[in-house]
């Protein structure tokens, strides 16, 4: 049995290749939302829920898995440190599929770079202008706390609890973006346009992710970009193509 940690259309498309190849498949999404992106098939159970590193250990353990691919957010640093105690524990092999980062030369003279929320929180709280915010809710109180709110549209995902999150924070729904990515140069350019936007504010998601389509549209507009770099992490066996992955699996499988 493999385990995939997903949540990312990365995850998505792995699922899809080994269920291909006929490989018997646990997928895990941190949220619903998640687990209903991923396709129905043979072979393959999807559940969601956030899994501590002793709950990943007894879920290991009871459905006899070999392999764990973690295909989780570059920035979702538990999940990650959690899966890697845990297979080092259980003594299973870890697979780590990174998305490569963005590095376009071309935009680093607009973009500011930060080393977390706090830090982008703590320069926007010195700046002026309307801010495009596209690093989700699940940060969003560290900017709503510092920063006055009427300058703040959020663009998170369309679901009730982060309405009601947004809301509870005390954002206006003027300044609630509530829509599903992926979203185009076109559709963040006139999204800055509409709002008035002068900084956006991004995590580097890989072009995958959307993150080059952002930078595209915050050039051509004069907007200037802080950039949430991404932690500092030491992954074993790291792969950043879907056909590596495919080989490694084939190797230990």
């Amino acid at each position: 049995m493999i385990f995939i940690i997903s949540g990312t259309q990365d995850g998505r498309e792995l699922v899809k290749q080994l269920a291909a190849k006929g490989y018997p498949l646990i997928v895990s999404t941190a949220t619903a939302y998640g687990a209903s992106l991923v396709e129905n098939r043979e072979n393959c159970q999807v559940f969601h829920q956030r899994l501590n590193r002793e709950q990943l250990i007894t879920f290991i353990h009871q459905h006899k898995v070999k392999l764990v691919i973690d295909a989780t957010h570059p920035y979702a640093v538990e999940v990650s440190l959690n899966a890697m105690e845990a297979c080092e524990h259980l003594q299973i092999p870890y697979i780590r599929f990174e998305r490569s980062r963005t590095n376009d030369p071309d935009y680093q003279g607009i973009v500011y770079p930060v080393n977390g929320y706090e830090e982008a929180a703590k320069y926007l709280s010195n700046t002026q202008g309307n801010i495009l915010l596209t690093t989700g809710s699940k940060t969003l109180e560290i900017f709503t706390s510092t920063i006055d709110k009427n300058r703040i549209f959020a663009r998170v995902l369309p679901t009730c609890d982060v309405l009601e999150k947004c809301e509870g924070l005390g954002l206006q729904p003027s300044n609630i973006i509530a829509m599903q990515g992926p979203f185009s140069k076109n559709m963040n350019t006139e999204m800055m346009k509409k709002y008035n936007i002068q900084i956006l504010v991004t995590k580097d998601s890989g072009d995958i992710g959307g993150t080059l389509d952002k930078l595209e549209a915050a050039h051509e507009m004069g907007v200037s970009v802080v950039m949430i770099m991404r932690p500092a992490m030491v992954y074993p066996n790291v792969y950043r193509s879907f056909s590596h992955i495919m080989d490694k699996v084939s190797e230990i499988v």
